[in-house]
């Protein structure tokens, strides 16, 4: 008996503590720099909610299904989302990226904000955040210095930030180089740093291995 007490006790706190359905209309605001206090304009702001619904077998939550609300960043890097959390889902999450959008080559991705409680208890709530640069930015910017920003390992640097691993052979008196990145799913082939082919596969996720 106490541990079956014990089990609809947890089971209350995991329902009352971890999601909340908020059928009330709430304004998120804000704005989004760089670490110079710049403003980001046209980057992604996501509020990403998920319909939990409890495993009784698990003492813990599963996911029943999953809706977004989508803004960009305007010219002062400003953005407001207005939204009935309840219509996205009963846990919410606040992203400042997206699969699409983000400059990843430029910017770190910075980690998502828990939203669930304050939505449930602020109906206008500012966020603002500030985006790093990524680890690699320094090492991208002196390369396209180097290579040229309008040449083609130098727009293949801007879109793509460096190769997972980089192979280079001579061919005919040729310089032959392949640019792999292995989590997007390509491999472009550069010949004397014209690009001469891309290779499209299936993204390897897990791939991880010094660039070089």
């Amino acid at each position: 008996m106490r541990q079956l007490a014990l089990i609809v006790g947890m089971l209350v706190v995991l329902a009352g503590c971890a999601t909340a359905r908020v059928a009330e209309r709430r304004v998120i605001t804000g704005r989004v720099t760089d670490a110079e206090a710049r403003p980001v304009a046209g980057t992604p702001v996501l509020l990403v909610g998920r319909d939990l619904g409890l495993a009784l077998f698990q003492l813990g939550y599963e996911e029943l299904g999953r809706r977004e609300a989508r803004v960009l960043t305007d010219e002062r890097g400003e953005y407001r989302l207005e939204v009935v959390p309840g219509h996205l889902g009963n846990n919410l999450y606040l992203f400042f990226y997206d699969r699409d959008g983000f400059d990843h080559v430029r910017y770190a991705r910075p980690e998502p904000v828990d939203f669930t409680k304050r939505l449930k208890e602020e109906p206008q709530i500012v966020v603002n955040q500030v985006l790093r640069s990524h680890p690699d930015w320094p090492e991208v910017v002196r390369l396209r210095q180097e290579y040229g920003p309008d040449s083609h390992r130098g727009r293949i640097l801007r879109q793509m930030g460096l190769p997972e691993r980089r192979e280079a052979t001579q061919s005919g008196g040729d310089l032959v180089e392949q640019w792999h990145y292995f989590s997007r799913g390509v491999t472009y082939v550069l010949r004397n740093g014209e690009l001469s082919g891309t290779h499209q596969f299936e993204p390897i996720k897990e791939f991880a291995k010094p660039r070089s």
